[in-house]
């Protein structure tokens, strides 16, 4: 195996631990007494601020780039 799919592999496994990692405290959330839809809108809610976040860092790509491209156009006039 070469270099990127060990590093591949041990990005899964990371990936993997963290899922049943929440999965075991959701499930002992639920044994404290918590509801599951309490829980589930919980999650939800983590998830669109996530999404809400890569969007942000997404936006700031954009105009990072539009910048860099602004600066060429005017060097190359």
């Amino acid at each position: 195996m070469n270099k990127y799919q060990v590093q591949a592999l041990l990005d899964m496994g990371k990936v993997a631990i963290g899922i049943f990692a929440v999965i075991a405290l959701v499930n002992g959330i639920i044994m404290l007494g918590m509801e599951a839809g309490d829980i589930v809108a919980a999650i939800s809610f983590a998830v669109m601020i996530y999404c809400l976040y890569q969007l942000f860092q997404i936006r700031v790509a954009q105009l990072k780039d539009k910048d860099i491209v602004n600066e060429i156009t005017k060097k190359y006039e």
